[in-house]
């Protein structure tokens, strides 16, 4: 059985990767425990992705789940790329120019919660400008991911989160450092694809039948040209 280990934000939670088996039965479990779970076929899925997850809450949820020995080295790693405006904290609240999620995982240091701040209005909109800066660190950290888990795969979420030329360079370091990624985002295939959520304001995520076509059609022969899964 191939152990797939997935992180991101909404858009790997709404679906959790289900797709990639026939016939799906939705048993799922673990939810209430902070992932979701399930084994079908020859794959054993377990998702870690929330909801306004950030990309360096993801590195502590990988990091949480390699310390306690719930992610091996021959393990499948989907790593979705979430906003660089996403930022781990620790005991903030919420203020005019940001909302917290409480949802995060714990620090196995000192048993904190962590937590997530979004950032909006005038902040979110200096922040677009600094994303890179934020870039930098979840690159070198993929970069480390990669050293454990060889078997990992870059997706990107939505495009519109990055600014400038910052895909192109985040594509141009995966290359450099024989990461394996996925180019054209979950979104912009659905959107090619002409699947939309009609009569629904939401310019990021997909309907099912877009996940469903991107899985399917993009990332599980992506996995078996890399002979990940048979």
């Amino acid at each position: 059985m191939r152990r797939i280990r997935a992180f991101g934000c909404s858009l790997t939670q709404q679906h959790h990767w289900k797709y990639l088996v026939k016939n799906f039965s939705n048993d799922l479990n673990g939810q209430e425990e902070g992932f979701t779970e399930w084994k079908q076929g020859n794959i054993h899925l377990t998702d870690y992705s929330f909801s306004g997850c950030g990309n360096d809450i993801q590195h502590i949820q990988y990091a949480n789940e390699v310390y306690y020995e719930n992610i091996l080295k021959d393990d499948i790693i989907l790593w979705q790329l979430s906003s660089p405006d996403r930022v781990a904290i620790i005991n903030e609240t919420d203020t005019d120019e940001h909302y917290v999620f409480n949802r995060g995982p714990r620090n196995v240091f000192t048993g904190e919660k962590i937590n997530i701040l979004h950032l909006k209005g005038s902040m979110y909109k200096h922040n677009q400008r600094g994303n890179t800066i934020t870039t930098y660190s979840t690159l070198w950290q993929l970069n480390g991911v990669k050293r454990n888990n060889d078997k990992l795969l870059v997706i990107f979420g939505w495009d519109s989160c990055f600014v400038n030329e910052e895909k192109k360079e985040i594509i141009k370091f995966l290359k450099e450092h024989d990461i394996d990624y996925i180019e054209e985002s979950i979104l912009g295939w659905s959107t090619r694809h002409k699947f939309f959520n009609k009569g629904i304001n939401d310019d990021i995520h997909p309907p099912q039948q877009g996940y469903k076509s991107f899985t399917e059609d993009c990332l599980l022969p992506k996995l078996k040209k890399l002979k990940w899964l048979d």
